[in-house]
């Protein structure tokens, strides 16, 4: 085994001195022709006068080859060194070089541009000033002259720094130009960094000729393998040149970093806004997925272009925040998983693949319907009211949790929640009204009655003032009155029993512009709601609708007859919760006015204390549970549902919970956005739960309920070991 790992870094050994290797030979290669390239150009021997009256000087031929410089190409090479030598272009210098300084070229046409200048700097003399007069006309160096080719700017940082290092320009004021142009350059690119690509490429190209930095990679190899080569071989320039350059290009990088951290930084804070949208709504709206999205790509592409240009300046990289982790709890979410088919690596949100499939597959009805079918129906829709009503609940349930937590650690945990069982004398308040009194003896008699084995004391402590006062700002600045109301029923418990049934009314004489056909159409479709048996049938009730029926006041008629399911008709609302999430992209209001008919009814019947309409009161939290899975209702006003009921936890309460649980319990607990409130929530039941005598039957469906969500394994097998264990007893 040593024997490899010595072999291994041998390897590696050999492969870096390699490198170092061959990057000492180019740079030898390079000062050799630098050294043979300005001996020729500075002691140039021009011909005498002469030798240019035996030359072409016809103005035909003259501009014919300056035509040909301003499309100058590779391919061209043998064409213009041939004519070059046949013409007498005295007259023509000061148009030869602008056309050079004006042409279009690629990076690969710079050798054969340079042999051009070079024929013209060994027979004319006056090339050199003007070539510099024609750089001063094209290249921005004022301050505020705008960048208008950049393409263009890329090849002339690579001609211009050609031509001084090979001394076809006079090196003093070239220099002075060069630095010019660099300066005008680094410090106009401090936004958008539009230059960053062409300046990291002066950098890669001149480095060490104008700067003396080796690239960070390569400076590490010579400082580890020590060669014979003298670098400073290489250098044309002082080092207070090359000292100042580096400045200039120093200067630049730090205020790029200070950038890179800055858009590193507010990454960060978007992704601290999308949890809290995924805490408070379940969801990040697309426009806001989309925009970090382009800053994520923005910031990957900064990223590269200051990774490039650290290693050619020989700089460090800053220390970026990194990606905050995700919250235990949805870690542990993720790594809890199920085997299915094809979906391994799911979190046990759902027991099987088909259960998924009803819920999260759904038919696209945007991308097969005309867009003239729905676009009345998304006209006066108002998008921030779900996430409003959602960040109302979610505060109004994490208010009632801490306050839950502060009564636990005044009073004990021993005690109950809702009153305690030993309130002692300085604790008590003597009621001073003769109705507090029979309303204690009518709740003392409905318990009872009931078959719970509870002591029930309603005498009100400093505790149980304190909490009261502390919710009454959630519920004085609400944004939604039926959640202020929900408020008052967790904490005050007021019964309604002088209110009517909430109900969703459609006047039907305001459809007076619809045909016969159409209203018998209506009446055909809402008579087959009952009948829809399969998610197939669901979803083509979903497209008929929306293909014939899609009019303001037959979707208020939708939403009565999906509100009015009957109460013995349990396996309809998964299907009509379905009906719903598919009209729901191009028809929200139906979605939103039968969440906010069933808040009504949930909020009736949990004041309302009423020993009859069970089955009501379990289709309406069963039909909310189907809804949150599907999207609709949203996750945390079922979780504040969820609340009020524990906080209510006795009698058709204790069912509702229940049937609450079993529906969407699993769903609440194992999503990311939900697990943690509804932990917190599975905790309290239990803690209720220990504090109550129940009989077997509530005892038995309480902990079903618990083991239904609770629990990655399926909920049916724990469920059905639960029965029986209670059969037996």
């Amino acid at each position: 085994m040593a024997n490899i790992q010595t072999a291994l870094v041998s390897t590696d050994d050999a492969e870096e001195r390699k490198k170092m290797d061959e990057y000492e030979e180019s740079l030898k290669s390079l000062a050799e022709t630098r050294a043979r390239q300005r001996k020729l150009n500075l002691s140039v021997q021009y011909p005498e006068e002469d030798f240019y009256s035996t030359l072409d000087s016809k103005l035909k031929s003259c501009t014919g080859y300056i035509k040909k410089l301003k499309i100058l190409t590779e391919s061209q090479r043998d064409i213009l060194d041939k004519d070059f030598q046949g013409l007498n272009l005295t007259r023509y210098v000061s148009e030869a070089t602008q056309a050079l300084a004006e042409a279009k070229l690629k990076l690969s046409d710079v050798p054969i541009a340079l042999e051009v200048c070079t024929l013209f700097h060994r027979r004319y003399p006056d090339f050199a000033s003007a070539m510099m007069e024609s750089w001063r006309k094209v290249l921005p160096l004022h301050k505020g002259d705008i960048v208008s080719n950049p393409s263009k700017l890329r090849v002339d940082l690579r001609l211009l720094p050609e031509q001084i290092a090979m001394g076809l320009l006079p090196t003093k004021p070239s220099v002075q130009l060069l630095c010019s142009l660099l300066q005008v350059l680094l410090e106009s690119d401090k936004e958008d960094r539009a230059l960053m690509p062409l300046l990291t490429g002066f950098a890669k190209a001149y480095g060490f000729e104008f700067m003396g930095i080796h690239p960070k990679k390569l400076r590490m190899l010579v400082n580890e393998y020590p060669g014979t080569f003298d670098f400073s071989s290489v250098n044309l320039f002082s080092a207070d040149f090359q000292n100042s350059m580096r400045n200039i290009f120093v200067k630049y990088y730090a205020g790029v970093t200070k950038q890179l951290e800055s858009e590193n930084q507010r990454l960060r804070d978007l992704e601290k806004a999308h949890r809290r949208l995924l805490d408070s709504r379940g969801d990040v709206p697309q426009e806001k997925v989309d925009k970090y999205e382009i800053h994520v790509a923005a910031f990957n592409k900064l990223k590269t272009a200051v990774l490039s240009l650290a290693d050619y300046l020989d700089q460090e990289m800053p220390e970026l925040a990194p990606k905050e982790e995700v919250d235990d709890n949805k870690t542990t979410i993720e790594l809890l998983t199920v085997e299915f088919g094809d979906r391994a690596g799911l979190a046990p949100i759902w027991n099987d693949e088909d259960e998924r499939d009803f819920y999260e597959i759904l038919p696209d009805l945007k991308a097969t319907m005309p867009s003239m079918a729905y676009k009345d129906s998304l006209k006066d829709v108002e998008t921030s009211a779900t996430a409003s009503i959602s960040e109302d609940a979610l505060s109004i349930l994490d208010a009632a949790i801490e306050a839950d937590s502060a009564q636990l650690l005044l009073a004990g945990t021993a005690t109950n929640l809702d009153e305690p069982s030993e309130p002692s004398s300085a604790n008590l308040v003597s009621p001073s009204r003769p109705e507090e009194t029979a309303s204690d003896q009518t709740l003392i008699k409905r318990t009872a009655e009931s078959g719970h084995v509870t002591r029930v004391t309603t005498a009100a402590t400093p505790v149980k003032k304190s909490i009261t006062q502390q919710k009454r700002p959630y519920i004085k600045n609400s944004k939604s009155k039926g959640l202020a109301d929900l408020l008052d029923t967790v904490w005050e418990g007021d019964e309604c029993d002088g209110e009517d049934e909430p109900a969703v009314l459609v006047d039907d004489e305001q459809d007076t512009s619809t045909s016969a056909l159409l209203r018998q159409i209506l009446d055909t479709f809402i008579l087959g709601l009952s009948k829809v048996t399969s998610k197939e049938g669901a979803d083509k009730m979903a497209i008929d609708f929306c293909t014939n029926l899609n009019r303001r006041h037959y979707r208020k008629k939708l939403v009565q007859a999906l509100y009015n399911v009957p109460r013995t008709r349990a396996d309809l609302l998964p299907l009509y919760s379905r009906i719903v999430a598919v009209l729901n992209p191009v028809m929200p209001d139906v979605g939103g006015d039968l969440c906010e008919a069933l808040r009504r009814q949930f909020r009736w019947l949990v004041r309302r204390q009423d020993p009859l309409r069970l089955e009501s009161k379990i289709r309406n939290v069963r039909f909310m549970a189907e809804l949150t899975k599907f999207g609709i209702f949203s996750k945390a006003e079922c979780l504040l549902c969820l609340k009020i009921l524990l906080n209510n936890f006795k009698h058709h309460a204790v069912e509702m919970v229940c049937c609450l649980l079993e529906s969407g319990g699993r769903f609440l607990y194992w999503s990311p956005d939900s697990h943690s409130r509804m932990k917190i929530l599975l905790e309290e039941l239990l803690r209720r739960k220990s504090l109550r005598l129940f009989d077997a039957r509530m005892d038995s469906m309480i902990e079903n309920a618990y083991f239904s969500c609770s629990t990655p394994e399926t909920a049916a097998s724990r469920t059905g070991q639960n029965m029986v264990r209670t059969a037996q007893s």
